[in-house]
């Protein structure tokens, strides 16, 4: 069953070999599965030979709608980012795609702050002006949004410290932070942020659900 899902045609050898093959069917379970080795043997050298590509996939964006509803055309906007930062991964633009995947959490960390902006601004957290006051929400960084949230419960703490990685990596965008810091995104660091997002989010919309 799993052989005949792959779209190879030396699969499909392998299928028809096993239903007329005698060992494999009928004899003693000792040759049935000596028989079976040899043609998972044979499945592992074609998986080796690089002649199956791995089809990679792009899955849309959980309904952020709860959180987003304070700022109008968010939703849109994250669901299209949600889908471009995993083609720009698949295509190996590392780079672009960490930038994309600060962006959405900023995003929803805005908004999840302007939904209840009176504790937002409570916190020990919220950036203040010289003169004691705290910033229009709007003048908040992705540094502070991640400490509010982690200070007021609505991400947890040990993602707050993942998230803060995640917010070095995407500020990268500006080329003099590039270059001192000599970034060189792959594959394996947008894994590392794409997990980091995913669970920010999901914290994210626990904390407006209540669960």
């Amino acid at each position: 069953m799993i052989l005949a899902e792959v779209p190879t045609s030396g699969f499909s050898v392998i299928i028809s070999n096993m239903d007329a093959d005698n060992d494999f069917e009928m004899n003693s379970r000792r040759v049935r599965l000596e028989a079976l080795c040899n043609y998972v043997n044979s499945a592992l050298t074609l998986l080796g030979s690089g002649a199956i590509k791995t089809k990679k996939r792009i899955t849309r964006a959980p309904d952020v709608s709860n959180i987003t509803s304070t700022m109008p055309g968010l939703k849109t906007l994250v669901d299209n980012r949600w889908i471009e930062a995993q083609k720009c991964q698949h295509a190996g633009a590392s780079l672009a795609a960490v930038i994309m995947m600060g962006s959405i959490l900023e995003g929803l960390l805005l908004a999840r702050s302007s939904m209840d902006l009176p504790r937002a601004c409570r916190s020990s957290k919220a950036p203040k002006q010289k003169n004691g006051k705290v910033r229009a929400i709007q003048d908040w960084n992705l540094s502070s949004l991640i400490d509010v949230a982690v200070d007021v419960g609505w991400i947890k703490s040990d993602r707050g410290k993942f998230s803060h990685a995640l917010r070095e990596s995407r500020n990268v965008v500006h080329p003099w932070v590039h270059v001192t810091q000599k970034a060189a995104f792959d594959e394996a660091t947008c894994r590392t942020c794409w997990e980091v997002l995913t669970a920010s989010v999901d914290d994210l919309l626990k904390s407006v659900s209540g669960t």
